[in-house]
């Protein structure tokens, strides 16, 4: 299958609407490889509506009919992923930041109101809510969006986490007591062939235009392999980020992966389950744990061989405990390995990345790398025959 991969690239600001793009054309035969690819060229285009929250609408040229639009929401320090498609929309975690600078709960709520007030024919519900694993980052925002949009279906791990995400996981069990949705727990002695796990639950999405595939890869093991302990001593099994239900999203041409925040050995475990087969082969690649130095390794960035990355991460300017700041996320280590593996470019630009904790330098990038910390809120819309645009809300200061 011949696949053409192109990218947009959209910078919106709120007040004064202006806008850049990328645009590259990469042809495969089987997985893409980066010697097979070509740099992005720069020129001009139009510039792109935002609704009322200031968030980019849908880029031009693409069909709603035929179209998948990645939100990467701005929950600061955290990870909160909407999938909106032509007759649906599935929420992967829900973030994220609290402190005296950001409010997740106000955030979270704003940007899932200007969604559903775009979206009127979803009737404020989602197909389907993941929950990767039960940290707080990727949780705290679930009692605001379970008091205002309803979920038909909810995925996890069936782990219940620790003391601090207690009142959270009691409003999920809660929830699904009392409304009944779908629900799926995700245990790897589940998934026991090497083609992922899918069910009704799992991919609850089939629109007429299109049929979205959700399938989830890894989830929550029972036993312990043989990891050992982590530089601190501590057991990797006992370690929630490692049992995070990944999930994979095909939509026509292009494919997604987002792994929670799965460790440098569970990635491990995950390479060797999928060696050989297509699944750990994507186009865009959301990183994982934010951009940690363990979060992303280089056997797994030259399996995926992504054209875009994706990082959910806190600005790293808030200066407060649990930030970006305080953990150097992103890693300047995962930014460079980033940098050599994505296929398309976007306009050079200056970020901040990690040296460690509470230690930033600055870095220069252009391949296409998208963050939260960085660049807000951040749209990706995807069209059935592969093309790939991307717009982002410039930050408030």
């Amino acid at each position: 299958m011949r696949v053409a991969v192109s990218l947009v690239v959209g910078l919106v600001g709120f007040a004064l609407l202006s806008a850049c793009v990328g645009t590259e054309t990469a042809r495969r035969d089987g997985p893409r490889r980066r010697s097979e690819r070509r740099d992005a060229p720069v020129a001009p285009v139009d510039d792109v509506a935002v609704d009322a929250a200031g968030v980019p609408l849908r880029a031009p040229r693409f069909d709603a009919t035929r179209t998948m639009t990645v939100h990467l929401l701005d929950v600061g320090q955290g990870a909160a992923t909407l999938l909106e498609f032509p007759c649906g929309a599935v929420l992967i975690d829900t973030g994220g930041e609290s402190n005296p600078s950001f409010d997740v709960h106000a955030e979270l709520r704003r940007q899932l109101d200007a969604f559903f007030s775009r979206r009127t024919d979803l009737q404020r519900t989602l197909d389907l809510l993941i929950i990767t694993h039960p940290h707080i980052d990727h949780l705290r925002g679930l009692p605001t969006l379970l008091e205002t949009v309803t979920v038909k279906n909810i995925v996890d791990n069936g782990d219940r986490g620790d003391d601090l995400v207690a009142r959270e996981m009691q409003v999920l069990t809660r929830y699904i007591e009392e409304k009944k949705p779908g629900h799926r727990s995700i245990r790897l002695a589940d998934i026991v062939k090497r083609n992922g796990l899918s069910d009704d639950v799992i991919d609850p999405v089939a629109c007429e235009a299109v049929d979205p595939k959700l399938r989830v890869l890894w989830g929550g093991l029972d036993t312990d392999p043989g990891w050992g302990t982590d530089n601190y001593g501590k057991p990797r099994f006992a370690n929630q980020n490692n049992h995070s239900v990944v999930t994979r999203v095909d939509f026509g041409a292009t494919s997604l992966l987002i792994t929670g925040d799965l460790e440098d050995i569970a990635i491990h475990a995950l390479l060797e389950k999928y060696e050989g087969t297509r699944w750990l082969d994507v186009d865009i690649y959301q990183a994982g744990h934010h951009g940690s130095a363990n979060g992303t390794t280089r056997p797994l960035v030259e399996a995926l061989t992504p054209s875009l990355a994706l990082i959910a991460m806190g600005d790293p300017e808030r200066q407060h405990q649990w930030t970006a700041w305080a953990y150097g996320h992103p890693r300047a280590v995962v930014v460079d390995m980033l940098h050599d593996g994505v296929a398309l470019e976007r306009p050079p630009v200056e970020v901040l990345v990690g040296k460690g904790t509470k230690r930033f330098t600055s870095r220069t990038i252009h391949r296409a790398i998208f963050g939260t910390g960085w660049d807000g809120a951040v749209a990706v819309d995807v069209g059935l025959d592969g093309e790939i645009a991307v717009r982002r809300r410039l930050k408030r200061r």
